[in-house]
């Protein structure tokens, strides 16, 4: 499901914190969070993700996250698109 601000309660979190990190994310960018049920939103993963997606709106670029990825170890989150914008910027 992609996370938005009328579905939030159907959102496992960390705590209120992580909550409103994400709520501002999904408020105030155009960013897509794919959430998947039973997955618990860390207070870092909430804080990657804000700065991501603040980050991609400054730079008018396109950034979504599955937090099924999240959850696997050591897995790049980054869309492609994301990636593709960020290795011409290098």
């Amino acid at each position: 499901m992609i996370i938005t601000r009328a579905n939030l309660n159907e959102v496992l979190f960390e705590n209120h914190d992580a909550r409103l990190l994400i709520e501002e994310v999904v408020t105030n960018t155009s960013a897509n969070l794919y959430y998947y049920h039973e997955v618990e939103i860390s207070v870092k993963m909430a804080i990657d993700i804000y700065n991501r997606a603040h980050q991609a709106d400054e730079e008018e670029r396109f950034y979504s996250v599955s937090f099924l990825q999240y959850s696997r170890a050591g897995v790049d989150t980054t869309s492609k698109a994301s990636k593709k914008s960020l290795s011409s910027v290098s």
